[in-house]
């Protein structure tokens, strides 16, 4: 009771000398109980008023920080082509010879060749072509092909474990997969400026990404437009069946992202996509916003996966990831990125854990935020992302030749942007907050200052 009795002291004498307006009339009893009720009042309504107006403030702080607007492009301003992404992809009428080799390589070396062929099992064949190359998976079809085999003492078993090394062997380097690579009829060696990067279609060729090269460096091919230098076209020439995808900068090609993917499967393909763009400037002072409220993510700002930098395509992958993990202990080999990862590769019968989840080849639709059963993701677009569109797309078959190719180039030039601004900062909160206190309860920094010292230094020297 005696502590009890001391503080409440303590709070008289704090309401008696208090800055906070009303306050010491309520604690003086030389006014009358109606006067002290009045301010009472007073104090609780001011103060019930500042809180609705500040949680009001918050709310719009979080939910209208930011404002889009659209500025109109200067004859002087430039901006970038799209990166560009290449990825081999299996077609069933392609011949893998490596993949040959490699099933012959798994018999035993005493055997003639005649004998070999009569071993040559094509269901180990398809086995390893579904998982090579993820186009060719069907869910549910994992299991088919090695089953019958699985606890026999046939002379030829389905690989059990690492499978990279059969992708390596079996896919297209960079060399064996580029024929010729030219930026507005002047070719340039692809492989110099078409750097690898392991994805969950496993290895694919990007040039201009920053998630491969450092902007601007000797590896960065300069595809500026402007309209002194034109809208761009570039040829590109495979010698594989692959899918083209169309990427801002720091983005990755994707499984699941498929807008602007554009397979190129036949022999002789023959391709023209016609393009445009609206890229995106922001305002300097949106980095001091917290990304949670403006929406997006720089691509410097953490990328909480083993890539280089922050994308929506690497935040979905390493999500996918994850629930790979999850539900199996394990993930598939193209989802490990790096040597530094110390996640546990899939083996034969993880590879079945995550075709019996349908994690293999998910769905787009299991990416749904309203799904029970869909992606946790909680992946925020980049704040760099330009909005590409594709007008035109036509393709046609040549014949003669087993070589693909494509045409891209830009439509026209933009003649705007988008902007993005900040709206209210956090200096905004301080000074707005600290209005909204002034106003309803006359409150200032002192008065936070006189509230500490009556609570504790005036406290204990009572």
């Amino acid at each position: 009771m005696r502590i009890i009795s001391y503080l409440g002291g303590v709070l008289k004498e704090y309401c008696q000398y208090s800055s906070l307006a009303g306050l010491s009339y309520i604690a003086d009893k030389s006014y009358h109980y109606t006067e002290r009720l009045f301010w009472l009042a007073c104090v609780i309504l001011s103060w019930i008023g500042s809180a609705y107006l500040i949680v009001d403030y918050m709310d719009s702080y979080v939910n209208n920080s930011v404002s889009m607007g659209v500025v109109s492009l200067l004859p002087i301003d430039t901006l970038q082509f799209p990166s560009i992404g290449v990825c081999e992809m299996g077609y069933t009428k392609e011949e893998y010879h490596d993949l040959e080799k490699l099933i012959y390589e798994m018999m035993d070396p005493n055997l003639s060749q005649e004998e070999k062929a009569d071993l040559y099992n094509y269901d180990i064949e398809d086995f390893l072509m579904r998982v090579i190359f993820h186009n060719l998976y069907n869910y549910g079809s994992m299991n088919t092909y090695c089953k019958e085999y699985i606890g026999t003492d046939s002379p030829l078993q389905c690989p059990m474990k690492s499978y990279q090394k059969y992708a390596d062997r079996v896919r297209a380097n960079c060399s064996s997969l580029f024929v010729n690579c030219a930026w507005n009829e002047i070719s340039f060696p692809c492989c110099d400026f078409f750097q690898p990067i392991r994805t969950t279609l496993g290895t694919c060729y990007l040039v201009n990404s920053i998630q491969t090269v450092t902007k601007n460096s000797k590896k960065w091919l300069d595809l500026t437009l402007s309209l002194r230098l034109g809208t761009g076209h570039l040829n590109l020439t495979v010698t594989k069946s692959s899918a083209l995808y169309i990427l801002n900068e720091e983005d990755i090609p994707h499984m699941l992202l498929t807008t602007l993917q554009f397979p190129q499967i036949p022999d002789g393909y023959d391709g023209e996509l016609l393009l445009s763009i609206q890229d995106i400037l922001n305002d300097p002072y949106i980095r001091n916003i917290e990304p949670e409220f403006r929406r997006c993510k720089f691509p410097d700002e953490g990328p909480d996966s083993a890539y280089k930098m922050y994308s929506y395509s690497t935040c979905v992958t390493e999500c996918l990831k994850q629930a790979q993990i999850r539900a199996c202990n394990c993930t598939h080999y193209n989802l490990i990125v790096d040597s530094k990862d110390n996640s546990t590769e899939c083996d034969y019968f993880g590879l079945l854990c995550l075709d019996e989840h349908d994690l293999l080849f998910p769905q787009t639709t299991i990416m749904q935020p309203w799904r029970v059963d869909g992606l946790p993701c909680q992946c925020l677009p980049s704040c760099n992302e330009a909005q590409i569109n594709v007008v035109r797309h036509s393709s046609k078959i040549r014949e003669k030749t087993r070589d693909r190719s494509v045409s891209i180039r830009m439509q026209s030039l933009p003649t705007q942007r988008y902007f993005r601004q900040s709206v209210r900062e956090k200096i905004d909160i301080v000074v707005s907050v600290g209005g909204i206190l002034g106003l309803f309860m006359g409150a200032s920094i002192l008065s936070l200052v006189e509230l500490i010292y009556f609570f504790t230094v005036r406290t204990f020297r009572r």
